[in-house]
């Protein structure tokens, strides 16, 4: 059988490549930048440059890799129920973030009804609704990269099922108000709120899921735990939101390991967050060295990164040029972001290197 044959039988929307663009691996960013693996300061994908915690670690020790995981998620939901203060019933663990912004496309999305998402913003929206055959409406936010929630309200029809909106918003860091969440409800759509940083934002609307049942809001373990590499994340919806998608997920979804660490983390959850306080220090220094640099501007952040301008320079060039002192951060395609790169916050020694280059360099 042809190529063109084997074509023929895919659907037609997913036979042309659009491949979201992932970090590389440390080994090749050190080939890259011609510089041993252990030198490379990566602070491209606000990962915990912590890493994991001892204590998470030694939870995956002895595991029981021969069993299948829990597919109701017991232990899982009740340690995370405890946590956020919402029901058992109203929340579902996935793989990642990810994993829950693919199966809301699922129960939600027809082929050919409508999503929309406010760019700049996370790339997985955009993705996910490609793959659910949606068609992808993409609202230009202001020019302080806030929600127009006007312009979200005139994109909204009969074929309009969901909205994706970041808080704090990736890349921008800016947050997602209360009041611009209520007028967003009130549109009838359903409305999620990924809110993967809330650890450093301390910023949540989860507390109107009982008022709004259109209403999703994500978590994420990657970032503020450290435990990305192992995928999980979790959801806090309505009941009937969240009945629906345990009835269509994947019944092994979140792995015993990603179990494992996320029981360890709810444990340990105040020494993790003594280190979210340390990295929340290091984007305060930051800021303050960025303010000193002349034609360097940056959004105001409730994230671990901060989208920084320099008005001199094209982003891509001085990507190229940080690669080259083993400095990973991340440049964007968006045009409206040419001159911007977002830089996740690290240790004190790797912000300081990065300081150190920056201002060598511009």
């Amino acid at each position: 059988m042809s190529q063109m044959q084997i074509q023929q039988l895919m659907r037609p929307h997913l036979i042309t490549p659009e491949t979201y663009a992932t970090a590389v691996s440390p080994d090749e960013m050190a080939a890259k930048a011609g510089v041993s693996p252990e030198m490379i300061i990566r602070v491209n994908q606000n990962e915990n440059p912590f890493g994991a915690d001892p204590d998470i670690a030694a939870s995956l020790n002895d595991i029981p890799l021969h069993l299948y995981p829990d597919a109701g998620q017991v232990k899982i939901r009740t340690s995370l129920s405890q946590y956020t203060g919402h029901p058992t019933e109203q929340i579902m663990a996935g793989a990642g973030a990810d994993e829950m912004i693919d199966l809301l496309m699922r129960l939600f999305v027809a082929p050919g009804e409508r999503v929309l998402d406010c760019k700049p913003t996370f790339g997985m929206y955009h993705f996910c609704a490609r793959v659910a055959d949606a068609e992808v409406v993409s609202i230009q936010r202001d020019d302080t990269f806030d929600v127009d929630v006007e312009a979200v309200a005139r994109e909204d029809d009969e074929r309009t099922k969901i909205v994706f909106l970041a808080s704090p918003n990736n890349p921008t860091g800016n947050i997602l108000t209360e009041e611009q969440t209520r007028d967003l409800l009130k549109l009838g759509m359903v409305i999620v709120v990924d809110e993967t940083y809330f650890e450093f934002s301390g910023q949540t609307v989860a507390h109107l899921i009982p008022e709004f049942e259109n209403l999703v809001v994500l978590r994420s373990f990657s970032k503020w735990a450290g435990i990305a590499g192992l995928r999980v994340g979790y959801m806090i919806a309505s009941t009937e939101i969240i009945s629906r998608l345990m009835d269509i997920k994947n019944p092994y979804n979140v792995n015993i390991a990603a179990e494992a660490a996320l029981l360890a983390t709810m444990e340990h959850r105040a020494k993790l967050l003594g280190k979210v306080t340390i990295l929340l220090e290091q984007r305060k220094r930051m800021e303050k060295a960025f303010d000193a640099m002349d034609r360097v501007s940056y959004v105001p952040s409730y994230g671990n990164y901060l989208l920084t301008r320099f008005d001199d320079h094209l982003a891509i060039d001085l990507y190229e040029a940080l690669v080259k002192k083993g400095i990973f951060v991340r440049p964007f395609s968006d045009p409206r972001l040419t001159h911007d790169l977002r830089i996740s916050v690290g240790t004190p020694d790797q912000t300081t290197r990065v300081l150190e280059a920056i201002s060598e360099l511009i």
